[in-house]
């Protein structure tokens, strides 16, 4: 099993025609978005201007959540939806996609044949919970939006605070106990 724990001081953070973009993890680590050679991306972005045109990414499976705000999603031929906060998106980039309105957004990018989850996860402070780690996936990726929440993996206790990535590999156990010490938003990712 593989933990790592990134925070604010690993992220870079890129301007984009309509607002800038904070990669927070890519992999295999020497890929490059830019290049188009990463399996799996994840990023927040904020959308700044009312109407904007998303990237075309072909090949690429995309999810976006809407951390704040809110903003009308269309893909050309396909769709059109409503997404405000916590709200899920997933469509491929092969499609044109437009947006209108403002927010702050988690995405996650997988390449090829690969899958992924998202969620958000709220706890009270002093609640607990338990993440479950599906076996099928292979990695489980823990982004705290807010709060500070402590989690148990194999009998040590991390500690993660706002703004703060947890990554886990070829995980052997199933259940992670969470523990919130303050009211705590978590963006939860499992990728297969």
């Amino acid at each position: 099993m593989n933990i790592s724990i990134f925070n604010r001081k690993d992220f870079e953070t890129k301007e984009w025609s309509g607002g800038t973009t904070t990669q927070l993890y890519i992999s295999p680590a020497n890929a490059s978005y830019v290049e188009r050679n990463f399996n799996v991306r994840i990023s927040t972005a904020k959308v700044e201007v009312e109407e904007s045109s998303f990237t075309p990414l072909p090949g690429v499976n995309r999810k976006l959540m809407i951390l704040d705000g809110e903003i009308e999603i269309t893909h050309e031929n396909q769709y059109s939806k409503h997404l405000k906060s916590f709200d899920v998106d997933a469509f491929s980039g092969d499609w044109k996609t437009s947006s209108v309105g403002t927010c702050t957004d988690f995405n996650v990018m997988t390449s090829g044949q690969m899958q992924s989850e998202l969620f958000a996860l709220h706890l009270k402070a002093e609640a607990s919970s338990e993440l479950k780690y599906k076996k099928e996936y292979s990695m489980l990726c823990l982004y705290l939006l807010s709060g500070r929440v402590s989690i148990e993996i194999n009998k040590a206790k991390l500690h993660l605070s706002e703004g703060d990535l947890l990554i886990l590999e070829d995980a052997n156990s199933c259940l992670f106990p969470l523990h919130a010490c303050e009211d705590s938003q978590l963006i939860v990712t499992q990728i297969k």
